[in-house]
């Protein structure tokens, strides 16, 4: 057993031996690999398809396959294999933005395509967004005009060389971000939707596409005829004005700040526009931004079909309730009470698509005027009836005037069975069926007395006249709220549609392009 150990340990330490003799052949080549021979070799084999004009001393075979470091990340290799970073790590630092010679700001130039408006959350405040963002920046540390071919045109946009998207994290990177942004989402399958471009003047582009949900704050008080501004910051979140400038980009590479005409929104029409600089002040330092304005009106047809005339429909039938008799009390009743009820629950309805603010908003206003409307003709018809049957009451002078007299009931002749009363009470009361065999025990059935009070007074005297009050107040009441209402229209709709037409001036809502 301890010869088998002493074996396999001498073939173990044989092992090792190999490992350590190749690892140190892989340092020797590697230092001729970055030898100013091998530069040369690579900058041919790197040339991204590129045709280049060796000098003849320069070998033409090419070198055989070179190993790399294991602990390097391949795209942090290759930059240093194609010369595109300094060799040294002291000749680059990422933490250090590469400020212009002259000792001013660097200037950041960025653009904005807005591809789509995904959605518009109401009820959150919020406005998802896809865009195309570009990013250029000059950084002199970066040298790529070994790699492309010789140009007479220096400012082509075809000459730079186009790099991993991850190369981003091996060199300096403007921190720019969204300023109120909720959910940042890049839709990537395998590789991320991002570029970069490295042009001969070391100018560097980044261009991404993403989507993401971004605060809008919303002001609903001229609901549903309504225009919302929302601002979309885009500033630098560490470098202040003094280290870096942010300005939108115009010209170059003719990517202009552009927006997508095609974008077509159920509810509103919109409007981009790019101002030029924003900066933000706060107790650290002013720091560079610019915004994007989108503007949003609310198209009001669909409420026009859905709100406004089923509504100012039901008043005219609550008012129309107003020309039925007023005897018709079922009717009437029920063409008020349906009308009402509707209402108050088309109220309602509205209220869950809306944001649930403190204040009120247009749409709020018209239907509680729809609603008191409607309650008017409900308590016309109130008012009335309480005239119909109102009886006058008798005043004591009236009561003092009043006489009494005395009437008799007697058998008619034709019938004995009948009580018939004298020929001056026969106004006042009714025969009453009295059989003889009743009359002796029931004194139902017995002849009596009747009272009757004779009034003295003139207007007990004559027959009292049909009371017309009620005709007139219908009258009065029907072209009262008819008035009412088309005043009540002619206030709302100028001042629901008044604009003073300063974003007119500024967008064109109809098409949705900056002017």
């Amino acid at each position: 057993e301890t010869v088998n150990s002493v074996s396999v340990d001498k073939k173990d330490i044989t092992k090792l031996g190999d490992i350590v003799s190749k690892f140190t052949s892989s340092q020797h080549q590697e230092q001729e690999y970055f030898s100013p021979e091998g530069a040369q070799t690579n900058q041919q084999e790197f040339s991204y398809g590129n045709t280049i004009e060796l000098d003849e001393n320069l070998p033409t075979s090419r070198p055989t396959q070179k190993p790399r470091f294991l602990s390097m990340d391949p795209v942090q290799n290759d930059l240093k294999l194609l010369g595109v970073k300094p060799l040294e790590p002291d000749d680059y630092n990422i933490h250090t933005p590469p400020l212009p010679r002259d000792g001013s700001p660097l200037l950041v130039s960025i653009s904005i395509s807005l591809r789509n408006i995904l959605e518009i959350d109401e009820l959150r405040q919020l406005i998802t967004l896809e865009t195309t963002m570009r990013l250029y920046w000059q950084d002199y540390r970066l040298n790529v005009s070994h790699l492309l071919p010789t140009n007479p045109y220096s400012n082509a946009s075809d000459d730079y060389i186009l790099l991993h998207p991850d190369t981003t994290h091996y060199i300096w990177f403007p921190d720019i971000y969204i300023d109120f942004a909720k959910a940042l989402r890049v839709p990537k399958f395998m590789v991320p939707p991002a570029s970069l471009r490295i042009y001969r003047n070391s100018t560097a582009r980044y261009a991404t596409q993403n989507n993401y949900d971004v605060a809008c704050p919303m002001n609903f008080r001229k609901y549903p005829y309504d225009t919302q501004i929302c601002k979309v910051k885009y500033e630098s979140y560490g470098y202040t004005t003094q280290k870096m400038l942010l300005k939108w980009k115009k010209g170059f590479d003719q990517s202009k700040v552009t927006a997508n005409n095609s974008i077509s929104l159920a509810q509103f029409d919109y409007a981009v526009k790019f101002e030029e600089e924003y900066r933000e002040a706060i107790a650290s330092g002013e720091y560079p931004g610019v915004i994007m304005t989108i503007v949003l009106r609310r198209k009001i047809n669909y409420h026009l079909l859905q709100t406004y005339l089923p509504s100012g429909l039901f008043v005219i039938v609550a008012w129309l309730s107003l020309f039925l008799p007023p005897e018709a009390i079922p009717g009437r009743v029920t063409m008020a009470m349906t009308t009402l009820l509707t209402l108050a629950a088309m109220f309602g309805a509205v209220r869950q698509n809306t944001p649930r603010v403190s204040y009120v908003s247009a749409l709020d206003i018209w239907m509680c005027g729809c609603i008191v409307f409607v309650f008017f003709t409900l308590l016309e018809y109130v008012i009335v009836l309480c005239i119909i049957y109102h009886k006058p009451k008798i005043t004591k002078e009236e009561a003092n005037n009043c006489s009494k007299s005395v009437g008799m009931q007697t058998l008619d002749r034709k019938d004995p069975n009948i009580l018939q009363l004298e020929d001056k009470q026969r106004r006042k009361q009714r025969p009453r069926f009295c059989p003889s065999w009743r009359r002796g025990g029931s004194a139902r059935c017995r002849p009596k007395e009747i009272i009757h009070t004779h009034c003295g007074h003139k207007s007990a005297q004559k027959p009292p006249k049909p009371n017309t009050d009620h005709l007139l107040v219908e009258k009065w009441c029907r072209r009262l709220i008819a008035i009412m209402f088309i005043a009540f229209n002619g206030i709302y709709w100028p001042l629901l549609t008044h604009d003073d037409g300063t974003i007119d001036r500024e967008f064109d809502l109809r098409s949705g392009i900056l002017i």
